[in-house]
C-alpha cells in the first residue's frame, strides 16, 4: 500500500525531515538507484519520496526503516550527521544468499547494484550449486578460485580450476559448479553485462 505525501512549504535547512530528506536523496544517488525503484522497493508512492527527499513531507518510522532497508543501509544512518560516502561492508554483514546442494554465498556488495553482482561462495566436500545444470538469461559470469579447486561443468566441457585459475562463460549456457575435494572451496563470483558474442 502506498503512502500519501504530505505536503507543505519548504522548511528551513537544519529540521528533521529536510536533514532526513537530504539523506535518503544521497544514499540513493550513491546507490544509483532511480526515484521509482526506491519507491517500489519501499512500498510509498513515487510523488512522497520527492516530497520526503525535498524535505516538504515527514514520514513514520515504519516508512523510514522501509526505506532504509530498500537502501541498504541502518536507521542510525539516515539519522546520522556525518558525511554520506563509500560505506565499507563488513564481513560479519554481508547478506547470505540462501542456496541448496551443500554452498553458501554471501554478497560483498551493498545491495542492489544495477547490473553487476560479486558474490563469495563457499562449497563443502561434495557441495555444488544443485545436482543439475542450470542456465539463465542477461549475464555473463566470471569465477574465480580463493582456496582448493571446483570443477565448471559447461553443457558438454568439464574445466577444473585451481586456486587463482578463472574461468568466465555467458550465463545462457547450461553451467553447474561442484567441489569434487575432501577440503574447503571458496570461489569469487562475479556476474555482469551480456559481452558481445554471447548467445542471443
Amino acid at each position: 500500500m502506498s503512502v500519501a505525501p504530505k505536503s507543505g512549504p519548504e522548511p528551513p535547512a537544519g529540521r528533521p525531515e529536510s536533514d532526513v530528506g537530504r539523506r535518503v536523496h544521497a544514499f540513493r544517488r550513491l546507490r544509483r538507484m532511480s526515484l521509482r525503484a526506491l519507491a517500489e522497493r519501499s512500498d510509498v508512492s513515487g510523488s512522497f519520496l520527492s516530497q520526503l527527499e525535498r524535505g516538504r513531507s515527514s514520514a513514520s518510522i515504519s516508512t523510514l526503516a522501509r526505506i532504509a532497508s530498500a537502501l541498504g543501509i541502518t536507521m542510525a544512518e539516515l539519522f546520522d550527521t556525518s558525511a554520506i560516502g563509500p560505506t565499507p561492508l563488513r564481513s560479519q554483514d554481508r547478506p547470505v544468499l540462501d542456496w541448496v546442494g551443500g554452498g553458501r554465498k554471501t554478497s560483498l556488495t551493498r545491495e542492489p547494484l544495477t547490473g553487476f553482482g560479486v558474490y563469495e561462495a563457499e562449497f563443502a566436500p561434495g557441495g555444488s550449486t544443485g545436482d543439475e545444470q542450470y542456465s539463465h538469461p542477461g549475464w555473463h559470469e566470471v569465477v574465480v578460485v580463493l582456496t582448493n579447486q571446483v570443477t565448471v561443468l559447461l553443457d558438454t566441457e568439464r574445466f577444473v580450476l585451481g586456486e587463482g585459475d578463472s574461468l568466465d562463460f555467458d550465463s545462457r549456457q547450461p553451467h553447474r559448479i561442484v567441489n569434487e575435494t575432501d577440503a574447503l572451496s571458496v570461489v569469487h563470483w562475479v556476474l555482469g553485462p551480456v559481452q558481445p558474442g554471447d548467445k542471443e
